[in-house]
Formats: structure tokens, sequence, C-alpha cells
């Protein structure tokens, strides 16, 4: 349900930060040029670093946090620039 004129492309996720929104190591997302809206599942740039978290704002501060209760929220020293905004998973392998 992507629109055909979508700016999109996929990245291949590395890691186990996301498993609480179902998105684990290996999958691949696909992801959106668009502005993250509270709450999305975004890929960033955060202080020279690419991950795939939840954007949060709360009292207007933008942050990002794992769907995994073992990873730490980021909080950017310098810079958080959103890459792009989960539209879709591809499972490509059966879960461990």
């Amino acid at each position: 349900k992507i629109p055909r004129n979508a700016k999109t492309f996929a990245l291949e996720v590395r890691g186990e930060s996301m498993i609480g929104a179902g998105i684990l190591d290996r999958d691949v997302v696909i992801l959106e040029h668009s502005e993250p809206r509270n709450r999305d599942i975004v890929a960033a740039l955060i202080d020279g670093e690419v991950t795939l978290k939840r954007y949060l704002v709360e009292e207007g501060i933008p942050f990002l946090r794992a769907e995994n209760p073992l990873y730490p929220d980021l909080i950017p020293a310098r810079e958080l620039l959103i890459q792009g905004v989960f539209r879709a998973l591809i499972r490509t392998h059966l879960p461990r």
C-alpha cells in the first residue's frame, strides 16, 4: 500500500533492539523519505551512528527508543537526522 511515487528504500536490520515491534535481526524494512510523526519507527543518523528505533517527542525534545528494554533511550548530543520512516517489513527467513 505504498504509493508508486513514494521515495522509498530498503535496509537489512542488524540486531535485536526492535524485537518488541516484531522487527527481527536480518529482516528487511522498507522506509520512506518523509517527516516523522511522534511514535513512528524511523531510520536515523544520531551523532554519527545509523539506527532503527521508535521516534518520540516529549516536552518538545526528540529522541529515539528501542523496542527492547535491554537498550537505552538515545538522546542526541549533536545531531538527529531522520533518514526514513518505516512503511513495511519483509521477513526473508524464519525466526531463530
